[in-house]
């Protein structure tokens, strides 16, 4: 519940600190005194919107700070332990800093939050019913929100939202498979060209093999006359030969003094020289006995050569990639082939969630038509109760065509006023004034069923008087006897309902204008209930008929 707000130069606010008790407490004051600056100054501290035009004149900032006690163990629990500013207390305080320039700050007990942080805890703390929500009830997921939360099956819609969205997680990797292509003519194209290139058989480094074959089968001819002269040079049978001729130099060195440097390092070059002239001629041999003269193999070597030419030009790549290519090939078939497993895999899995999409969304549906009839006979018993006594609710639910976040349900509100009038959507049948009184009694029913602590009705009363004013008091009443509730309320009768009661007024002087608010004790109540009585001027019988009104209450 709401114990404390200060609010510091804020609108025509000063500064302001209020303290709030369990039960119903309302704020009157005449029109234009600022009834609605509580309300608002709250909805900052909630995380609603601002801009610079909330700091008062002259100010360079404005200040609003909401403190709550809660439950431990409650919804706001989990949620502070989970954003780690839990302590020992069990007291939350909110804060909002406003600056004149336009920038804002948002606190949680004295900690830095985003705004949407700061509202989304507040959403567990104070729920605001206002006039404005004559304007959404004309909506039909308000409808279906009211329901839910009446029903009390948020566990319900928490398991088919977390399904939605587990089939749209599933839905978007099947789609970025698909959009990723499974051709039927790319994969027929792929097996096409792979059974050609095997076909081919390419070899490991084939091209260049037959390349160097080829050279050695076309100068064949040239390569044995050549090498056959070197050979004949080396080591031939005459006595021209190289090796012979070193032979003979060693003969000759041998003959010279042995002990002479000179001498001593020629006989070793010159044996050196013998022995690789030596090794030389044996390559040679060895060089010559592998050139052959096989003009069919030449043959079959150039028509495989011109194979493998042809196959490269017709992919576009060159001869010594070819086979780089078909492992290319048989890669993107593997994926293709992988991608078609993953796909069938997902498209299961995608059913499958469906399927327990579809499951969960039927057992909401049950849950909701079941109360919705008694959500509607609440709502039609209230509605009779505040001057309508053939007004009546009924709740439609037909079946959604795509699947939502929220089920497979659209709900609304089909109302009927006068007799034999056949029930119809809210905009059609309801009257300004009756829309009013149909909305009060929707807040009022499905209220009832939230975990929500703290309610605020903003002027939710216009347009009625009389005796279903006073209904309406003690309908607000009795809910106070469970929650804390808060209303800005025209109406004495249901001002002297309430347990608290606050009354603000607005003063000027020479400079400036300030709006204040105190609360009232049993004699100054009474006077504020006959000021609402009577207008201008508070009479005796004005002031005995507030006394009254109080008695009732």
């Amino acid at each position: 519940m709401l114990t404390s707000l200060s609010i510091e130069n804020f609108a025509i606010v000063s500064k302001l600190e209020l303290d709030f008790q369990t039960g119903m407490t309302a704020f009157t004051g005449e029109t234009g005194a600022g009834k609605s600056i509580m309300i608002d100054a709250l909805m900052l501290a909630l995380g609603g919107r601002a801009d610079a035009s909330v700091v008062r004149p002259g100010c360079d900032k404005c200040d609003i700070n909401a403190c709550f006690d809660y439950d431990i163990g409650s919804k706001p629990t989990s949620w502070l332990q989970e954003h780690d500013v839990a302590d020992d207390s069990s007291t939350i305080i909110l804060r909002r800093v406003i600056y004149a320039e336009g920038r804002s700050k948002s606190y949680i007990n004295g900690q830095p939050f985003p705004l949407h942080k700061l509202k989304e805890l507040s959403e567990m703390l104070v729920d605001i019913h206002g006039q404005h929500q004559h304007q959404s009830l004309l909506q039909h997921p308000t409808h279906r929100t009211q329901l839910d939360q009446f029903a009390g099956h948020q566990a319900l819609v928490d398991e088919v939202a977390d399904a939605y969205r587990a089939c749209k997680k599933i839905k978007k990797q099947l789609d970025a498979i698909t959009s990723q292509g499974t051709s039927d003519e790319r994969q027929a194209l792929l097996n096409f060209q792979i059974e050609e290139l095997s076909l081919l058989d390419v070899k490991e480094d084939e091209m260049q093999s037959l390349s160097d074959e080829h050279q050695m089968l076309h100068h064949a001819r040239e390569y044995i006359e050549q090498s056959q002269h070197i050979s004949d040079l080396l080591n031939g049978e005459t006595d021209q030969n190289i090796t012979h001729g070193l032979s003979q130099i060693t003969q000759w060195l041998s003959q010279l003094p042995q002990d002479n440097p000179q001498i001593k390092n020629t006989a070793e070059l010159i044996n050196s020289a013998l022995i690789q002239c030596e090794e030389a001629a044996d390559e040679m041999e060895t060089f010559s006995g592998k050139v052959q003269l096989d003009p069919e193999r030449l043959q079959e070597v150039e028509e495989r050569m011109g194979l493998l030419h042809q196959a490269a030009r017709k992919y576009h790549v060159d001869a010594n990639q070819l086979l780089d290519h078909l492992r290319a090939l048989e890669e993107e078939r593997e994926v293709f082939s992988s991608r078609a497993n993953d796909l069938e895999q997902i498209q299961q899995a995608y059913e499958e969630q469906l399927e327990l999409y579809r499951s969960k969304s039927n057992v909401l549906h049950d849950s909701r038509k079941k109360h919705a009839t008694k959500l509607a006979e609440a709502i039609s018993k209230t509605i009779k109760k505040l001057g309508m006594p053939n007004g009546y609710i009924d709740i439609e639910m037909t079946p959604l065509e795509t699947m939502q976040q929220h089920g497979l349900d659209k709900v609304e509100y089909k109302v009927c006023t006068n007799p034999g009038m056949k029930p119809d959507t809210l905009n059609k049948i309801a009257s300004g004034g009756e829309l009013s009184r149909i909305s009060l009694a929707i807040q009022m029913i499905t209220a009832q069923r939230g975990s929500t602590p703290t309610l605020l009705f903003d002027e939710v009363d216009v347009g009625i008087g009389g005796a279903t004013a006073a209904l309406v008091g003690q309908l607000l009443r009795n809910l106070g006897e469970r929650l804390q509730i808060f209303c800005v309320t025209h109406q004495p009768q249901v001002a002297a309902s309430a347990h608290h009661h606050f009354v603000v007024e607005k003063n000027t002087d020479k400079q400036h204008t300030y709006s204040s608010v105190k609360p009232l004790i049993q004699e100054t109540k009474v006077d504020e209930i006959a000021r609402m009585l009577g207008g201008l001027k508070v009479t005796d019988q004005t002031r005995s008929h507030a006394k009254e009104l109080l008695a009732q209450a």
